[in-house]
């Protein structure tokens, strides 16, 4: 008989280091452990309780489960609700429905813990997340089994601002022991010093008749302690915002000029800090400090002068430039919602001879209103406006909206900010889909008065209608959406081989300068947006 599997060496000692040494804390469910059946269940109580429920290895709550107690005789009796059934103040962290087979089981979180974090349901992965910071911690997790963890932190906060305590109860047996045997009853206990953990082990057989089975089980405690109130990081117990320092120019040693972000400790208009930097300082950053932004359209938009989370925060940004982004240092500070965003952009912070665009300095300083003239922000301006037109003017968009799913491929088409064939093969798919793959064709057989039995494709249709009003110019631009979904077929659609050679030679793609390459077919884009605009008359 293996020993230490009989005297569960490996449970005990997960259960002295106690629960809540590991990140995500478990409190209730069965635990998937080779060789024992592990299943915990817990309950909050006053830390006036602790001492004595901590007497016994016994789970001394109910069932906890709102309902009427009654005391006294049926005749002469008081009955009184209580929310958990008890008039100990416990209470559920962890609430199982149970439905007696007619229906699905089910295991919820109490509602005053989610609301309190205001956290959001992933059914797909069966977690709660804190989504507060736009990126999303997960602070619940629960398996099939009933399995539950929780993140430390919001443990803890939650039994500081409740000023209760989490009492886990473990029930651990081994499940292969060998029964051709007798083995000698024995047993132990251990409390540690701060009386937060305790547990006692019984090892013996049973008889029913001829049967013998041998046991080995722990009945145990563990009590999780809150933190104290002033690190809860609850109002108004929030932790104070903390302020990172960016690289802000060369002084004349060619050393790096650092200076905090903070904004109280800039100048300003006002005469504050006549010594400091000024709040509208531009900072520098690569361009590529944008991708943690365009890989996430469903939590970021990335627009002309600015990144948005959502309604959470905003940054205001100068993305007119082509080889960098620059930010106010104020903005850095006031407008970054963490330490950990502002340290993101500081491992992309450069120091180069940058300047503001000529949009960022006519409606920041002359209150002049001021389009960008990045290729990416023209292009989305022009599609945008021509779409709109012809919806007014013929009744039917040229463009079909893009669905809820694809509609990423018109937010995050940019200028490539990583020089790299994969970002160029990924936006050339994304400005095919919006370009070409989307037209209307419905709207353009409707203009067409021939019969074409073989016209297929939405390039062929829209060349069809061109050639029947006759239009001038019209080969240069039907040649280019040609070339373009080449450069998509043989490109990305297929290995690349000699047929991308080809238009890769006669788009000009410049493979150490993608971005150059994107801003050509991009500028090519708005060129054939805007004849499409100019000849709208003429296509009625």
């Amino acid at each position: 008989m293996d020993k230490k599997y009989l005297y569960q060496l490996d449970i005990r000692e997960w259960i002295e280091n106690g629960l809540d040494a590991q990140i995500m804390v478990p409190v209730s469910g069965k635990r998937i452990e080779k060789g024992y059946d592990v299943y915990l269940q817990s309950f909050l109580l006053p830390m006036d309780e602790v001492e004595n429920d901590m007497e016994n290895d016994a789970y001394n709550a109910s069932s906890m489960t709102p309902g009427i107690t009654v005391y006294g005789s049926w005749e002469d009796d008081e009955k009184v609700y209580y929310r958990w059934g008890n008039d100990k103040d416990f209470e559920p962290l962890v609430i199982k429905r149970e439905y007696n087979g007619v229906a699905t089981d089910s295991v919820e979180i109490a509602e005053e813990f989610r609301l309190l974090f205001n956290l959001y349901f992933n059914s797909q992965k069966n977690e709660y997340i804190d989504v507060s910071d736009g990126e999303g911690i997960t602070v619940v997790k629960m398996n099939d089994n009933g399995y539950v963890t929780i993140h430390k932190r919001y443990l803890k906060t939650y039994l500081a601002v409740k000023e209760k305590v989490l009492m886990i109860h473990i029930d651990s047996r081994c499940t292969t022991i060998d029964n051709s045997e007798r083995i000698n009853e024995d047993g132990l206990s251990y409390r540690n010093d701060e009386n937060t953990v305790f547990y006692t082990l019984n090892i013996g057989n049973t008889s029913t008749g001829i049967k013998r089975e041998n046991y080995s089980f722990i009945y145990a405690k563990n009590v999780i302690l809150g933190c104290s109130l002033c690190d809860c990081n609850v109002w108004p117990y929030n932790e104070e915002k903390t302020y990172v320092d960016f690289v802000i120019g060369i002084d004349d040693n060619g050393k790096e000029i650092r200076h905090t972000c903070d904004p109280s400790k800039l100048s300003n208009f006002f005469g504050a800090n006549p010594t400091a930097p000024h709040y509208l300082t531009p900072v520098y950053f690569d361009k590529a400090v944008l991708n943690k932004y365009y890989s996430k359209p469903e939590i970021y938009k990335v627009e002309d002068s600015i990144i948005r989370c959502g309604v959470l925060w905003s940054l205001y940004i100068d993305n007119s430039n082509t080889d960098y982004v620059s930010v106010y240092l104020g903005d850095l500070g006031r407008d970054l919602p963490s330490e950990s965003e502002q340290h993101y952009w500081r491992g992309f912070n450069k120091s180069i001879g940058g300047k503001l665009s000529d949009a960022k300095i006519k409606r920041d300083f002359m209150c002049i209103a001021a389009d960008s003239e990045s290729p990416d922000f023209v292009f989305k301006r022009t599609y945008t406006r021509v779409n709109q037109i012809y919806n007014d003017k013929l009744g039917w968009p040229l463009y079909l909206p893009l669905t809820e799913q694809d509609s990423y491929n018109f937010e995050t088409l940019r200028v490539p900010v990583n020089n790299s064939i994969a970002e160029m093969d990924i936006l050339v798919l994304s400005l095919v889909k919006i370009l070409i793959d989307s037209l209307n064709e419905k709207g353009i057989l409707g203009q067409l008065t021939r019969n074409y039995e073989k016209l297929v494709g939405s390039i062929s249709k829209v060349e069809a209608w061109l050639n029947e009003k006759n239009i001038e110019n019209r080969e240069k631009h039907i040649k280019f959406l040609r070339n373009l979904q080449e450069l998509r077929s043989s490109g990305t659609g297929h290995r690349k081989g000699k047929g991308y050679q080809k238009i890769a030679k006669i788009l000009d793609v410049k493979n150490e300068n993608y971005g150059e390459t994107f801003s050509s077919l991009l500028k090519d884009s708005t060129e054939f947006l805007e004849f499409m605009e100019a000849n709208i008359e003429k296509l009625v």
